[in-house]
């Protein structure tokens, strides 16, 4: 019986499958809301991106938009932020205009300093969903940037120039500062932040498989103790709180998105006791699997 994570489709770029690379060429694509959008008669199904996150912007139009269980019916200007792993859709319509921003956050933010990492990665700690309306400078800002960046996309020097990744750079930088989302704790190091970025990594790899913390810190060179302690100053966790923080998500998407009993599900996140599962469920999330997935119209 094939697996959940593959009745939820994984996707390169919407409609094609993952790249054995680490992400798009130079870790950057850029392309029109209608390029993509009108071959699927302006429905982008469910799916999410392995290891990409998406910045959407729509300049005018509407947009219903699925982000995990967050749901918006929006109309232009609008911005989607979409961290990766978050299963998404849209519905467009004929008319809508704008840009999908796809990036391989961690290639894009090897270009940066540690000071420049920091906001973009917390802009990208959650998907959301932003109405713009009520800031016309930031979407008149934000769209002659985006214009730029689809003409160097298309450049037949693209692959090789950094001038993509560059604006990529800058129009993620300004959304975040506008958003003001705050990078949690105290400045960090290259090296610290970095670790944590492995850490977040490893995680995405190995979370269903269900490694101790030990054997993460193993993978990074760290004691556990070391471990724990830079998770908590940079993430305000501890490493199991991650790792059970990560796991919950997973359980929140299927319960969603996938058909099934809940005990099926939980089975398959590796809770052999359908009550154990529950009882996780309710702790790191309020209420039941069942009550979740009814108020969600999940299965």
């Amino acid at each position: 019986m094939p697996s959940s994570r593959r009745q939820i489709p994984t996707f390169s770029l919407y409609g094609e499958p993952p790249l054995a690379t680490a992400g798009p060429l130079d870790g950057v694509h850029i392309e029109s809301i209608q390029s993509r959008s009108r071959k699927y008669l302006w429905r982008i199904g469910h799916h999410r991106h392995t290891r990409l996150c998406q910045c959407v912007m729509v300049r005018s139009g509407p947009v219903s938009v699925t982000l995990d269980e967050l749901r918006a019916n929006l109309a232009g200007a609008a911005l989607m932020i979409i961290p990766a792993g978050t299963v998404h859709s849209f519905k467009f319509g004929p008319d809508t205009e704008g840009h999908v921003l796809t990036v391989d956050l961690n290639r894009l933010l090897s270009l940066t300093t540690a000071e420049h990492r920091s906001p973009i990665e917390a802009l990208f700690g959650m998907p959301r969903a932003i109405d713009l309306r009520a800031d016309a400078s930031l979407a008149a800002r934000l769209g002659p940037l985006l214009d730029r960046l689809e003409h160097e996309f298309v450049q037949p020097d693209s692959a090789l120039a950094p001038t993509g990744s560059w604006l990529a750079c800058c129009v993620l930088w300004i959304v975040a500062l506008r958003m003001a989302v705050p990078a949690h704790g105290e400045p960090s190091s290259d090296d610290a932040a970095e670790r944590l970025r492995r850490f977040r990594q490893l995680i995405e790899s190995y979370y269903l498989e269900r490694w101790p913390v030990a054997r993460y810190a193993r993978r990074l060179a760290l004691s556990e103790t070391s471990l724990n302690r830079l998770c908590l100053r940079l993430a305000g966790r501890t490493a199991f709180a991650l790792l059970q923080q990560r796991l919950a998500l997973e359980a929140r998407r299927r319960l969603v998105f996938v058909p099934g009993s809940v005990s099926a599900i939980g089975a398959e996140l590796g809770f052999k006791d359908s009550a154990y599962f529950s009882r996780f469920f309710r702790r790191h999330c309020g209420i039941s699997p069942q009550e979740f997935r009814h108020r969600h119209g999940g299965g």
